[in-house]
């Protein structure tokens, strides 16, 4: 929000705010994602905690590897495909307003996060045959 409030002034007047707004947000998000590819190098230095009641070791290690799998697919995303991702699911936008933000209409949205969710099960696939049975 306060890259927000320091680039009010130039938001056009007129303009729709939510558009702006999300521009805003998917930049410093894909900054963030950049370097948490950094900080997990750390956290894998530092280990994992794990609730051990709730999992073993072997659950712990095969959830930490599917989520690597996961993000290491994401991040080999192309950008526009990333994007469009993480806004639907990781900001829960609605389609509506995926497509306000994209200037596209709604059903080119429907297209675009069915490529891209494609794309993403073709990288899990290649890098983790096993995980991707799991989602076909």
């Amino acid at each position: 929000m306060v890259k927000a409030y320091r680039a009010i002034g130039r938001f056009r007047e007129g303009s729709a705010f939510r558009p702006w707004l999300l521009k805003i947000v998917v930049n410093q998000s894909l900054t963030q994602a950049r370097s948490r590819t950094r900080r997990a190098r750390l956290v894998d230095e530092a280990g994992r905690v794990v609730d051990a009641p709730l999992q073993t070791l072997d659950e712990a290690v095969i959830s930490s590897e599917r989520a690597a799998v996961i993000w290491s697919a994401l991040d080999s995303l192309k950008e526009h495909e990333r994007v469009v991702v993480y806004l639907r699911y990781f900001l829960a936008l609605p389609e509506r307003e995926l497509a306000d933000y994209l200037g596209v209409p709604a059903g080119t949205v429907k297209s675009r996060l069915h490529r891209a969710l494609a794309h993403l099960r073709e990288l899990i696939a290649k890098q983790n045959p096993e995980l991707a049975e799991e989602w076909m």
